[in-house]
């Protein structure tokens, strides 16, 4: 080691003389969306962390929308006794996901013995910061290595506990367990704060647009009640139900509101998605149009058409839907009539017990229903 310390300064009067710096450590992903110009700005906040410093960084675009975070990270690490300065700007998108990390120019990262980072380390610290759901987030700091004793001569080397070697840069625990806590602790609480007192629907179309799905499920769960619902972003959440990630679809079938159902139109385009929907989401449709005002006359044909092809527990959802909205199509009435013959006893007693409650004047399906009476 000692060989080292003396070679670094040396290599460092070799660059300078050379007229060149050595290249900036910076690793990034990709952001939730392109931009053409940024422009940073700052807030002073209270991390409520052991960083000595309260400045949030807002990085906007050339329209004004909030693109990323940044904040500038200079504490210490300690590492076999010895304590050695972290200095880092670390990056977050406009959702709070990690978006990446800039060293100083000349700046590095140390290991155990102090070794300087190699860039398959840089590498591996930029994957691990990216898992949110790391298990560094179930431990202190003090529990990662496992405690020796000090007149033990691998004492300055001691494995980490069974368990955590997969979330960690190797012999570099501390480093690695400081950075991640710093990426997905109170900043990253913060910066999701900001974005929701910022939200906007211009804003919420480029988070839902992105090719992130960790931003487009932010975008879904943090969608305002009282936002105004622009053409665009209504058509953004329509788009959405049609994703091939069941959590996806199954939230955007969940933001389409009440509101938005009392034009028959779009209550039309919700159905679109049905017969190429998961049950999950068939169900999630049928839920929705429950809330809705009214049913569109063409959806109740369509849903009492498709009855004879629907499970049991599908077409009780069907039939509680026809229940809230009192179907008045004759055509309707009689497709459900006929499912008084269900071979499946289930199925044919749903169908009953729902006409019976039904008003009607259609005198073919009062005598069905007196005919299975004593059935049911």
């Amino acid at each position: 080691m000692k060989r080292i310390k003396y070679l670094l300064p040396l290599f460092l009067v070799v660059v300078s003389l050379s007229g060149k710096k050595p290249d900036q450590v910076q690793y990034f992903h990709a952001p939730t969306f392109d931009a053409k110009h940024l422009e940073n700005s700052f807030e002073l906040v209270d991390f409520n962390d052991t960083i000595p410093n309260d400045t949030l960084f807002i990085v906007k675009n050339e329209t004004g929308l909030i693109h990323s975070y940044f904040r500038n990270i200079l504490t210490g690490v300690c590492i076999d006794g010895e304590c050695r300065l972290l200095d880092i700007t670390l990056h977050w998108t406009v959702t709070g996901r990690y978006l990446g990390f800039r060293l100083p120019q000349g700046e590095f990262l140390s290991k155990s013995e102090h070794e300087p980072f190699l860039k398959k380390d840089y590498e591996r610290l930029h994957e691990l910061l990216a898992d949110p759901f790391s298990a560094l987030g179930n431990y202190k700091i003090d529990e990662l290595v496992p405690k020796v004793d000090e007149n033990d001569v691998d004492g300055v080397t001691a494995a980490t506990i069974p368990g955590v070697e997969d979330y960690i840069v190797e012999d570099a625990v501390y480093s690695t367990y400081t950075i991640w806590h710093i990426v997905h602790g109170n900043t990253r609480k913060l910066i999701e704060n900001h974005t929701r007192e910022n939200l906007q629907p211009s804003l919420l179309v480029e988070i839902l647009d992105s090719k992130n799905n960790s931003d487009r499920v932010w975008g879904l769960e943090n969608l305002p009640g009282e936002l105004t619902r622009t053409t665009e972003l209504e058509m953004k959440l329509f788009e959405l139900i049609a994703n091939e990630d069941p959590t996806i679809s199954g939230k955007a079938i969940e933001s389409i509101s009440p509101a938005m159902l009392a034009d028959e139109q779009k209550q039309l385009q919700l159905f679109s998605y049905f017969d190429n929907s998961s049950f999950s989401s068939q169900r999630k449709i049928l839920n929705k149009l429950e809330k809705a005002p009214f049913l569109a006359s063409t959806i109740e044909f369509r849903l009492a058409e498709k009855l004879s092809s629907l499970n049991g527990s599908m077409i009780k959802n069907v039939l509680d839907l026809f229940t809230i909205h009192q179907i008045k199509q004759v055509e309707s009435e009689e497709i459900i009539a006929g499912l008084l013959d269900h071979e499946n006893e289930f199925i044919a007693r749903k169908a009953f017990q729902f006409l019976e409650k039904h008003p009607t004047d259609n005198k073919k399906i009062e005598r069905q229903l007196r005919k299975h009476e004593n059935r049911f």
